[in-house]
């Protein structure tokens, strides 16, 4: 019987719950990933191997076939490397995991077995706690985006080695890890409409304009301060809901700036932000000011 473990994968804006399926047969050794993986998914084969033979675990010499299922829905990303090395653990008998379904898996694996963040991470563990999974591994960088998602238990590790210890009822887990929830959301920068002079007129209307969630366009030569002013203006809109933030920050994390925004800290996930368009033009206001607050 092949071995089961849960992990994810992107559709559109959202995620749904990929069965990793690994089984080994008599054959030569090799690795065969199915399931219409993209590039990122089948060079899990070396990444995987690697970093099991580097954790001193033993690499099965068979053929080893993994199914992503289901298997008609294309899949990408380097996330499921974690899962399938799982996988292949428990089906050479190395690990032993009773209830497997309540764990759901996502993680990139390095070379030297060290588990990298990956993009996605809040989506993902929404449609884990959606699909009933009570338990979610994730990389330690990826815990602070994670623990966002109420009513479901994450854990963040740094190591292939660490998970499959805890797996194994070895070592248990340090909840100092798991910080609240109010302390991953971190304010913005320090921005406040005390360092505009000058401009009281102005003030005046991006007060008025935030208040009504009115659309704002504001023209001027450049160094005027139309940006200085702008980056402003979220910090005097009201914070967003877990829920409106949630979604919001789901879309960020499908234009790859998830992964980004977590390493620099920026961790806006309630609170209204500024996005600058470039050097030569300036975001529209009215993305700033008519934010949804629900």
């Amino acid at each position: 019987m092949a071995s089961i473990v849960n992990s994810f994968a992107i559709s559109a804006v959202e995620a749904y719950l990929v069965d990793v399926e690994v089984k080994t047969i008599n054959g030569q050794p090799m690795i065969a990933i199915v399931g219409l993986g993209d590039t990122a998914v089948k060079e899990a084969r070396e990444r995987v191997e690697a970093a099991i033979n580097d954790s001193r675990y033993v690499f099965p010499q068979k053929k080893v076939v993994i199914n992503l299922a289901p298997s008609d829905l294309k899949k990408s990303g380097s996330h499921f490397d974690l899962a399938i090395a799982i996988g292949l653990l428990m089906e050479t008998g190395q690990l032993v995991l009773q209830k497997a379904e309540r764990f759901g898996i996502i993680g990139e694996l390095s070379l030297n077995a060290s588990l990298r963040a990956c993009s996605g991470i809040l989506p993902m563990v929404t449609a884990a706690r959606a699909a009933g999974v009570k338990n979610v591994i994730v990389p330690m960088d990826n815990l602070k985006e994670a623990t966002l998602v109420k009513d479901i238990d994450i854990f963040g590790f740094e190591s292939l080695m660490d998970v499959v210890e805890f797996l194994k009822g070895n070592k248990p887990y340090n909840q100092e890890h798991n910080r609240s929830k109010s302390d991953q959301i971190k304010g913005l920068d320090e921005l406040d409409f005390k360092d505009v002079q000058g401009q009281d007129g102005l003030i005046e209307y991006i007060v008025v304009a935030a208040a009504g969630g009115h659309n704002l366009l504001m023209i001027g030569s450049p160094g005027c301060g139309k940006s200085m002013i702008a980056k402003r203006i979220p910090t005097i809109l009201p914070s967003m809901t877990l829920d409106t933030g949630g979604r919001r920050f789901c879309v960020r994390c499908f234009a790859k700036e998830s992964r980004k925004v977590s390493k620099r800290g920026r961790f806006f996930l309630c609170q209204p932000y500024f996005s600058n368009g470039g050097h030569k033009r300036t975001v529209p206001l009215c993305a700033l000011v008519r934010i949804q607050t629900e």
